[in-house]
């Protein structure tokens, strides 16, 4: 069989996964985690693995539980790693493992849940009793190409959960991420037209347009053009759009359903009341004679919700109605995100990319470009360095430390969304060498909870550092650790500073990998973690999630810390980075 290097000259994406120094050190959990991030369409790999995988001897069989109650999406995914690269098919069994991951997570009593995994099932349940969590997917990921057998053992899953109660109002997705799909999903990243055949489509009455490197045509479609495409080609139609559709669920606020009930009960109405699609194509030929509009591959970059709504109404609701379609031959690969992002500002899902042209994320990004480093205000199709700082993670972090637990926690978009939430987190006087203090402190967060796992599986743990590694592993405790620290700004730097922004790191301290502020960073939190862990007034769960709660351990945290000289030597490090508060 096959080995990767031999491999990755067919995968195009084996040869990020194997030179990516954040996979690097998960070993056989990095194609998994490579998969479901491309998948769920994460950049920051770095958090994602440090948050979601659970991969050890009592994870019930569930490698990766990722939560996010922001974007309402959570997954479960099962992961297969083989010697041998290309097998024909990936072991079914561990496909079935997922029914097993799915009764420990949804119905098995919470206090029977190893404690591992308990607060990742605390969080799914709510998220899903207080429709907070939406979409729920199940992925299995693996090195092998996809297989009738593993589909079928998905389905089973998928079977079997949506009958759950806690379930009714959740998209149940099933997604199996073998050689195949990982490179569409790759192309897909990249901007990548995936449909190749030649399509044609009835051009009675055309408008054409043209521009340096490209050309446009204007046109109607009848919904049984759009029908078919989907029906033939499913999601890769819309391998260079920002999203695959989301479906048409009958539940209040859902727009795709909407599109839907007007094809089925309106379709008079459809062509005033939709926007239309935006397509673009490698070529296209117009035929005068014969009215038709020949094109050689194919991707909707606007309008996949209108094309799974279309297709979800079905055949005979489809023929009814028509739409706009406006249709771009692209003589540039990158003219694709530009095309892409232009015809997407209505995309919730990356809401900062909104800010993309703030004045105030341009000077950031300006300012860490001097220094070395990429700061990610909006997204793009190029693979990110190891030390990349990603706006919206920055976000979070700087809510939490200024004291906005639940906006950091549970409200993500609203940073970017929310003119006042946003002119709070990111004003025009905002420095980098605050906003790359607080990043080192994400970073050693996640160091450090590496750090304890490891010792955990080695069984070399004190007890101490597993109530410590108990807290790290419940969800939202890194925004919980920063919102401490930040309530602890004086204490840890010994200063008065009654503005927590102007808390910053020295300029020529702001580097590349930021690796003396992370160890600094690392120090204190040794220093305060096990403190915090003796003032827990309720179950990490609860503290972690709540303001009330995580006021009181800073309280607490901050007495003691201050009354006991010999800790401050934690903070002595950190101390000598610091720029003096003016």
């Amino acid at each position: 069989m096959a080995s990767a290097a031999q491999l990755s000259s067919t995968y195009s994406f084996i040869g990020p996964l194997l030179a990516d120094p954040i996979l690097a050190k998960y070993g056989n959990n990095a194609l998994p985690l490579f998969g479901v991030a491309i998948h769920l369409d994460i950049e920051d790999l770095a958090t994602f693995a440090t948050d979601s995988l659970t991969d050890h001897p009592d994870d019930k069989k569930a490698d990766i539980i990722y939560i996010n109650e922001s974007d309402g999406v959570a997954c479960i995914a099962q992961g297969h790693t083989a010697q041998d690269w290309g097998k024909a098919e990936a072991p079914a069994n561990k496909a079935a493992d997922l029914n097993t991951a799915a009764a420990w997570l949804l119905r098995t009593p919470i206090n029977d849940i190893p404690p591992k995994l308990r607060g990742q099932a605390e969080l799914l349940r709510d998220g899903l009793a207080n429709k907070t969590i939406t979409r729920l997917i199940f992925a299995y990921a693996h090195n092998a190409f996809e297989s009738q057998n593993v589909e079928n053992e998905l389905q089973a899953v998928r079977h079997l959960v949506t009958g759950l109660e806690l379930l009714q109002n959740c998209d149940v997705e099933v997604i199996e991420l073998g050689l195949r799909r990982i490179e569409a999903l790759f192309l897909t990243s990249l901007g990548s037209i995936q449909v190749i055949d030649e399509i044609v489509l009835p051009a009675e009455e055309v408008i054409s347009e043209n521009g340096p490197g490209w050309e446009a045509y204007i046109l109607s479609l009848s919904g049984e053009v759009l029908y078919n495409l989907y029906n033939t080609h499913g999601n890769a139609l819309f391998s260079a759009n920002l999203r695959d559709f989301l479906g048409a669920r009958k539940v209040s606020g859902n727009v795709n359903n909407r599109i839907k009930e007007t094809v089925q009960k309106t379709p008079g109405k459809f062509f005033v009341l939709n926007n239309g699609l935006t397509m673009i194509t490698k070529k296209a030929d117009l035929d005068d004679v014969n009215n038709v509009l020949r094109i050689h591959g194919i991707s909707v970059v606007n309008g996949a919700q209108t094309t799974g709504a279309v297709h979800a109404a079905g055949p005979d609701h489809a023929k009814n109605i028509s739409v706009v379609a406006r249709i771009i031959t692209v003589n540039s690969q990158e003219l694709i995100p530009e095309i892409v992002a232009g015809n997407n500002t209505q995309n919730s899902i990356v809401a900062w990319d909104r800010r993309s042209n703030d004045p105030v994320q341009i000077r950031i990004k300006e300012e860490f470009k001097n220094k070395g480093l990429e700061y990610v205000h909006r997204r793009d199709n190029t693979r990110k360095p190891a030390t990349s700082l990603f706006a919206d993670q920055v976000g979070q972090m700087l809510c939490a430390f200024s004291g906005q637990l639940q906006t950091a926690i549970r409200a993500k978009a609203d940073i970017f969304e929310s003119e006042v939430t946003y002119n709070e987190v990111f004003p025009r006087t905002l420095s980098i060498g605050h906003i790359f203090l607080i990043q080192t402190l994400g970073w050693a967060y996640d160091q450090l909870k590496q750090d304890l796992k490891a010792k955990s599986s080695s069984g070399a743990m004190t007890e101490i550092e597993e109530r410590q590694l108990r807290l790290l592993d419940y969800p939202a405790s890194k925004q919980f650790l920063v919102f401490v620290v930040g309530a602890l700004r004086e204490e840890i730097s010994g200063k008065k500073i009654s503005q927590p922004k102007t808390f910053e790191l020295r300029p020529e301290y702001i580097a590349a990998n930021g690796q003396r502020a992370i160890d600094a960073w690392v120090k204190v939190l040794k220093a305060i973690l096990p403190i915090i862990v003796q003032n827990l007034p309720a179950e990490e769960y609860q503290v972690v999630r709540s303001t009330e709660y995580t006021e009181i351990v800073a309280k607490a945290t901050k007495g003691v810390v201050a009354g006991v000289e010999i800790l401050h030597t934690g903070f002595e490090d950190l101390r000598a980075l610091l720029k003096p508060v003016p």
